[in-house]
């Protein structure tokens, strides 16, 4: 835990000295929250139906649609991210001859990122809720155990950007088309019921259909653990493919840099 706290450190230090940067990170969520509210009570009295299995008012929906999609952006992009920064500063050859494990060293990449895409959903809901949105705050365990499932998921196919990164020093467009087809096809600012039934199909294979559908129900029905356990199982199953085939790729990749002697290029 202390080197990934030491990598934690040292990204916070970094991003640190970008604080305008921090602070527009910040204040550009208002360029999401505000189109939503105007939005979202605008269409009430279209959506209403459409939605009422997941939630009672149109603006709640999007906006647990809109903070779940930066979570997945957050999430997606952390390692590559952190890696692309270290590769390109020439440190990560040098992180590789600590005692941290390589488990460790790419956890504690991925952390900061992680935890600021955290912080600024946090304050998306907060102002969601001064907005009027109410959270059954009873299920707060099932909401945080759904929050990590969904960071966990999309993490993974951020493992496999870093091997691409590793290997081929690019993600290619792997990163913007995790995020847009879980834009489209995710459920994020409508149910996956109402699009075409051979895209609901595809649907089916996205890990945020079923962790967006879980949140919803339990942030905003407040519907118990038992009702959602269902997209709860199939999303961690999901979780543990991503997460066994980003792990493989991931360290596939870090041994053939290593005989090829390619980590020291930026």
């Amino acid at each position: 835990m202390r080197e990934i706290g030491a990598l934690l450190r040292s990204a916070w230090l970094a991003e640190c000295s970008y604080r305008l940067n921090m602070a527009l990170s910040i204040l550009s969520l208002a360029f999401i929250l505000v189109p939503l509210y105007f939005v979202g009570h605008a269409l009430q009295p279209l959506m209403g139906s459409s939605i009422a299995s997941q939630s009672r008012e149109y603006f709640a929906f999007a906006l647990l649609g809109a903070l779940a999609l930066s979570l997945v952006s957050s999430s997606v992009g952390a390692l590559p991210g952190a890696l692309s920064a270290a590769l390109g500063r020439g440190t990560f050859e040098s992180y590789l001859t600590t005692a941290a494990s390589p488990t460790r060293l790419f956890v504690g990449l991925s952390a900061y990122g992680i935890l600021w895409g955290l912080l600024r959903a946090a304050v998306l809901l907060a102002a969601g809720i001064a907005l009027g949105v109410r959270i059954a705050w009873i299920n707060l365990p099932v909401i945080v155990l759904v929050v990590a499932l969904i960071l966990v998921a999309h993490a993974s196919i951020g493992l496999v950007g870093g091997s691409l990164l590793l290997r081929f020093r690019t993600t290619g467009p792997l990163l913007t088309g995790a995020v847009a087809a879980s834009a489209l096809l995710g459920g994020v600012y409508y149910p996956t019921t109402v699009i075409p039934s051979w895209l609901q199909h595809l649907a089916e294979l996205m890990p945020l259909t079923y962790g967006l559908r879980a949140l919803r129900r339990s942030a905003l029905l407040g519907e118990p653990l038992q009702h959602v356990a269902g997209d709860l199982m199939i999303l961690a199953g999901i979780s543990i493919v991503l997460v066994s085939a980003g792990a493989l790729a991931l360290g596939a990749a870090l041994r053939q840099a290593r005989r090829t002697g390619t980590l020291a290029q930026p």
